[in-house]
């Protein structure tokens, strides 16, 4: 299953935890700085217990504003990767006029930090490396929804489909599709440097349409695609004897 969430600017996160559901523009009283924060630059006036009454839980401790929550603001624009299950899961909750499409995803999150647009709506595991290289941005805990991982392969071309699936199952048996996973997302050292692409194999070729530009799934190492898509092909092209060929396109 992959996981589509809303990735934003750090500081949008901290002020959507404040105030909750409260409206894009609140009253500014209530978007001043605590007294927690204002007492590292001051020191803390005495307080009269007896006359001022401690907050309540809700005051606090405030609920953390929710994916759904922070969608529903009003006037709030979210850029994706046009024709993602991104992009359809921001018209679901935005409406199309306030989603702004883009070819790559780089450029979708480029414009959130840019703040020409209020959030992102991606994949979970490459908002993982898109946050881990730019820490002003920030992922929101909960997923809007789930999809299945799957790859694509033309209709009627039955045979290639059995046998593509049929090499899953057994990748899927035996463990190696959850170590490829586990390698790219625990970021572990030489990831996608030993991939065996089969090259030469006595049964042809297995092309593989791909973009490189989401990583961990794919994405470029020197010249080479890499990634847990390409490794999982990689693996089902050589259980056929066949090698694995990439070809990196715009989707």
């Amino acid at each position: 299953m992959k996981r589509i969430i809303i990735i934003l600017m750090a500081f949008l996160l901290m002020v959507g935890a404040a105030v909750g559901c409260q409206p894009s523009n609140p009253p500014a009283e209530e978007t001043k700085p605590s007294a927690e924060v204002a007492d590292t630059t001051s020191a803390p006036e005495p307080s009269d217990s007896a006359t001022e009454p401690a907050p309540s839980e809700s005051e606090a401790d405030p609920a953390p504003m929710t994916a759904e929550d922070f969608l529903a603001q009003p006037g709030i624009r979210i850029s994706v990767q046009a024709g993602t299950v991104g992009d359809f899961v921001a018209q679901d909750f935005v409406g199309m006029e306030n989603v702004d499409q883009f070819a790559r995803y780089v450029d979708a999150i480029t414009a959130l930090s840019q703040d020409k647009v209020q959030g992102t709506i991606m994949d979970y595991g490459p908002a993982l490396k898109v946050v881990e290289n730019n820490p002003d941005l920030v992922i929101m805990d909960d997923a809007l929804t789930e999809e299945n991982y799957a790859f694509g392969i033309k209709k009627g071309n039955n045979d290639l489909l059995e046998a593509v699936n049929a090499a899953l199952k057994t990748l899927s048996d035996d463990g190696t599709l959850q170590e490829i996973f586990d390698k790219y997302i625990n970021d572990e050292e030489g990831a996608g440097d030993d991939i065996d692409f089969n090259k030469g194999a006595a049964n042809g070729e297995l092309i593989m349409g791909t973009e490189s530009g989401f990583a961990p799934y794919e994405m470029r190492k020197g010249d080479q695609v890499i990634g847990i898509d390409v490794e999982i092909m990689a693996a089902v092209a050589k259980s056929m004897d066949k090698e694995l060929v990439i070809e990196d396109m715009n989707f």
